[in-house]
């Protein structure tokens, strides 16, 4: 079982590095595109508002059929439609290099595809919480999931340091073609989806080995018992009181993850942050690789804090950690910016009390309420209500940036972050079902 455990573990762990692969791409292209083809941020907000959306109903839809159909196939379905969108997307920035080309053609057919993509995107984290869910047991979700969070920040590090090589180093020192930042990625990504199709299975009775928990309703394996959960597993995700509040904080939460996300690496070029921004230098590589790489930090720490001082109860740190995340947010923008190691502090901050909320509301709850038999299913809603509000951070971040500037933009990210706080308080109590065998186990661990 170990084994097996340590290779699920790491094929998650890399798939879904990888995925943000084709999906910080565009943030980083938003320079170039917008001199290239004369749009205003608004016009590009529109592009980064496509795929939130579409991820969002994504995440709706595939937590379901992940439930129902397998997670190992809907993560390699949503492997090769991501690196197919990308693929459609350099070819017509390629195309559009003709002295023919229309912009506002070319914007929609990136609204189209981004969007697309974003379909395609979501079918990758509620599949990876379904698997983790059958392979590792609830009393030591607090530390794997913390681990396992790290993926997504790390991913999101190594994707915004390859545009920028691209974008700043090939293209900008070497005179070569900028657009390959959507095809570097894609090749990397199918190479990657091929490997977890190849290493994963669904659950350990798949290469016949016991469930990991005896939790009551794990025992629906069989095609005919899934065909008829379906349905029920649909009005047991949306009756649920308990996902409905996560989801909510989740939605402010991503409203300031997005915003930092989106318009960060714009805000810091607009700012001419002392941190060689016309070259390619570590220090500009660091000013905006902080923000996700002291997020790996607080995903291991937040869970860690769960098992350890709170007994698996995930709103506590969860609340702490969105009420310093607002206070930061706001003060962001109000920092003198030619004090370069002043704003690395906070942004490290911010990435922190970013990261360790997030993978406690969309790893942890989404298998503490969701059990297993329906954790994909409360990973999407609870992935999907975060990026309708993630769609809120891009063309109407983009509005508000050309009507007021970025200031009031930060301001409001904070505010999302502290009603959030305010929100899962609800839950303060609420800790994951275990039985008595569980519960000392976690005792014992702590």
């Amino acid at each position: 079982m170990k084994q097996w455990q340590k290779r699920i573990f790491w094929t998650v762990w890399i798939t879904y590095f990888a995925y943000y692969l084709c999906r910080y791409n565009m943030p980083m292209a938003k320079t170039r595109l917008c001199e290239t083809f004369q749009w205003d941020t608004a016009q590009f907000g529109m592009i980064l508002s496509a795929l939130t959306v579409a991820y969002a109903v994504g995440q709706f839809v595939s937590g379901q059929l992940a439930d129902r159909f397998g997670a190992r196939l809907m993560a390699s379905m949503g492997v090769a439609g991501s690196v197919a969108m990308n693929l459609l997307i350099f070819g017509v920035l390629l195309a559009s290099m003709s002295k023919n080309t229309i912009s506002e053609s070319v914007l929609w057919v990136l609204v189209v595809l981004w969007g697309a993509n974003g379909f395609f995107q979501a079918m990758g984290w509620p599949s990876m919480v379904r698997i983790m869910a059958h392979w590792f047991p609830t009393e030591t979700r607090g530390k794997v999931m913390g681990f396992l969070g790290t993926c997504y920040q790390l991913g999101a590090a190594f994707s915004w340091f390859l545009a920028l090589f691209i974008i700043r180093g090939y293209a900008g020192s070497w005179g070569g073609v900028w657009r390959i930042v959507f095809l570097v990625p894609a090749v990397l990504f199918a190479g990657i989806g091929l490997l977890f199709f190849y290493c994963v299975r669904n659950a350990p009775e798949d290469v016949g080995l016991p469930p990991v928990d005896s939790e009551e309703d794990a025992s629906l394996t069989d095609r005919a018992a899934a065909k008829k959960t379906l349905s029920r597993n649909i009005l047991r995700t949306l009756t649920n009181p308990y996902l409905w509040i996560v989801a909510g904080a989740f939605f402010l939460l991503d409203v300031n993850r997005y915003g930092f996300v989106n318009w960060l690496p714009a805000y810091l070029d607009a700012r001419q942050v002392s941190m060689g921004v016309s070259g390619f230098g570590i220090s500009d590589v660091i000013s905006r690789l902080i923000h996700p790489l002291a997020g790996a930090l607080g995903a291991i720490v937040a869970g860690w804090a769960t098992d350890r001082f709170f007994s698996g109860r995930r709103a506590p740190v969860i609340a702490i950690l969105l009420a310093l995340l607002g206070g930061f947010s706001i003060i962001f923008p109000y920092l003198p910016y030619t004090h370069t190691w002043l704003l690395i502090l906070v942004l490290a901050l911010v990435g922190f009390c970013t990261y360790g909320p997030h993978i406690l509301m969309v790893g942890h709850a989404a298998q503490d309420f969701g059990k297993k038999s329906g954790a994909a299913g409360a990973a999407g809603f609870i992935d999907g209500m975060g990026y309708i509000g993630a769609s809120l951070a891009g063309y109407g971040a983009g509005a508000i940036i050309k009507a007021f500037g970025y200031e009031v933009n930060f301001v409001i990210f904070g505010f999302a972050a502290i009603i959030g706080a305010l929100l899962i308080c609800v839950l303060w109590k609420k800790r994951p079902e275990m039985n008595a065998a569980q519960i000392q186990r976690t005792e014992t661990n702590v």
